[in-house]
């Protein structure tokens, strides 16, 4: 555990902003945007990963959270400055995370002012019959879509939903068969005609339950007392909450499986569980910014897919749809974990 505390917290507890993705929109392609565009993609801060054929695109893109930054350019973009000495370009950012929003704000307002001076005299140079009034200024204007009041509870609200699911639910399950060992009335269960699967469910539905009341009140105070909006479903807020609720159940069960004592049931649920869902699902620190093999470990993170789901129902609004794939990794987790419960259950002492 020390170990793996002193590797996460070194390398993931990490505020810096990079490989922030984004989509461009330039009605008209010239070389003075094109270059400035590129100026932008080769800093360490973003990659542009989305040329987009106009703003319905550079809107969808944001939905299915292709990109993280749009940048649409003023019609006639090298024209307007070579004429006025001065453009615009509008800014989009996704406030569901405020902090890697205000960041990449400021760092693409600071790439652009510093470089449009120089990207003009290097245009004039490479092609001297174009005209271009110098000094030359560009402006950028910012939309900050999905929270535009900027609060900072609709990005942890979606997070710590996730956190507290899977602490309680897991910690309860956890004990649950292991708790029949300590106890010794497994005997009792392995001689009965009951299947390791319906042992497994009959464990799960009382902490089911619990679990969905537990969701009830964090809704309800997230909406009532934090003022979180729900833009999307509600009944597919609940509806993914409870998948994600089984999930968080099984990892539970399927440690109850593999200890033989309730305190490291419960240690393995509070720490081997707990950290990662903090440190590695996204929901303090940028997954991009995390080095590449934290990225892929924050893969098999239930709450990581988890709390991208919330945000875009919560927050975001999108329809189910956008959600799909997150939910189908969700059902992916369950099944696996489940049949992996089933099949470490000991049906012999």
């Amino acid at each position: 555990m020390p170990v793996v505390m002193i590797v996460l917290f070194g390398f993931a507890l990490s505020t810096e902003l990079k490989n922030v993705k984004v989509g461009v929109y330039t009605p008209t392609d010239d070389i003075f945007t094109r270059k400035l565009i590129d100026r932008i993609g080769e800093s360490e801060y973003f990659t542009i990963v989305f040329d987009a054929p106009d703003k319905e695109a550079l809107d969808a893109a944001f939905l299915n959270n292709t990109i993280e930054v749009g940048m649409i350019f003023q019609d006639n973009f090298y024209s307007t400055i070579s004429h006025d000495g001065r453009a615009s370009v509008q800014i989009l950012l996704d406030g569901t995370n405020m902090n890697i929003a205000q960041m990449a704000q400021f760092y693409l307002r600071n790439i652009i002012g510093t470089s449009v001076q120089e990207l003009a005299q290097e245009v004039v140079m490479a092609d001297p019959e174009l005209s271009l009034n110098l000094p030359v200024e560009i402006k950028p204007t910012t939309s900050m879509l999905y929270n535009p009041q900027m609060k900072s509870s609709f990005n942890f609200v979606p997070g710590v939903m996730g956190m507290i699911l899977t602490l309680v639910c897991s910690m309860m399950t956890s004990v649950s068969i292991v708790r029949e060992k300590e106890r010794g009335t497994m005997e009792v269960l392995l001689v009965s005609p009951v299947k390791p699967f319906l042992v497994i469910l009959a464990k799960t539905i009382p902490y089911f339950v619990i679990s969905a009341l537990n969701l009830a009140t964090t809704i309800l105070l997230a909406i009532y007392l934090l003022q979180v909006p729900v833009s999307g479903s509600m009944l597919w807020v609940v509806m993914i909450s409870l998948l994600y609720i089984m999930v968080s159940l099984s990892l539970g069960i399927l440690v109850s499986t593999l200890v033989s004592t309730q305190q490291e049931a419960i240690l393995i649920s509070a720490m081997v569980f707990l950290m990662p869902t903090l440190l590695l699902s996204g929901m303090l620190f940028p997954i991009e910014s995390m080095p590449v093999i934290l990225q892929y470990v924050s893969y098999i993170i239930p709450a990581r897919w988890y709390i991208d789901a919330m945000k875009a129902l919560m927050i975001q609004g999108v329809s189910v749809k956008y959600c799909i794939d997150l939910v189908a990794i969700l059902f992916a987790f369950l099944v696996a974990i489940t049949s992996l419960s089933v099949y470490k259950y000991k049906d012999r002492l």
